[in-house]
């Protein structure tokens, strides 16, 4: 399996907003890079090919991040987030089949487990994908490229499982829900997830 995780350069402000202005800009953004840098030596303790897709390959964070793990830099592309997965996804699924296993950096609290029960549950499924709290999702596993899968999606709104699983129906494929979890994303977040527990 191929795990592809999902970042944007730590710049204040740009990053985690929504955790403003219980904490400042700065501070927002030092909490984005310690999430990233915890989801990234996870994935990379359990996985031997993961790529990092960022917004921007040359900031110092990401070359750092790829010197220490010895994951690979991709660049996430152009367009919505819909957009960018279906380009990543195209490319990782270009002239091979290993399954692919989306990413974001929003739950630097979840177990390892969570990630081997999706690779396990691909097994017997075309989809397996992590439900949030917000009507998110915190990972998305597909066995083969479907890219349809990420079509006419409201992102950042509480429809996006939904509107997965109408997707996933629509094209006939099988597909396995996880437990429910959450996200960090407002600063009641970090409370039930402490950054000492991750």
């Amino acid at each position: 399996m191929r795990v592809i995780v999902l970042s944007k350069a730590p710049i204040a402000g740009k990053v985690k907003t929504r955790l403003m202005p219980r904490y400042t800009a700065e501070q927002a953004a030092t909490l984005h890079k310690q999430m990233t840098e915890v989801v990234v030596t996870k994935v990379c303790s359990i996985f031997d090919d993961v790529w990092l897709a960022v917004d921007d390959i040359e900031h110092q964070f990401f070359q750092r991040l790829q010197q220490e793990h010895a994951c690979q830099l991709q660049h996430q592309g152009l367009g919505d987030l819909g957009q960018r997965l279906q380009s990543l996804a195209a490319a990782s699924f270009k002239g091979e089949s290993r399954p692919i296993m989306f990413l974001g950096t929003d739950s630097p609290h979840v177990n390892i487990g969570r990630y081997q029960q999706a690779m396990a549950a691909l097994n017997n499924h075309d989809v397996v994908i992590g439900p949030v709290e917000d009507g998110g999702y915190d990972l998305i596993a597909m066995a083969n490229y479907s890219p349809s899968i990420f079509d006419d999606i409201d992102w950042g709104s509480s429809t996006v499982f939904d509107k997965t699983i109408s997707n996933i129906s629509r094209l006939g494929l099988s597909v396995k829900a996880l437990d429910m979890s959450f996200d960090l994303d407002y600063a009641e977040d970090l409370k039930r997830a402490p950054t000492n527990t991750w």
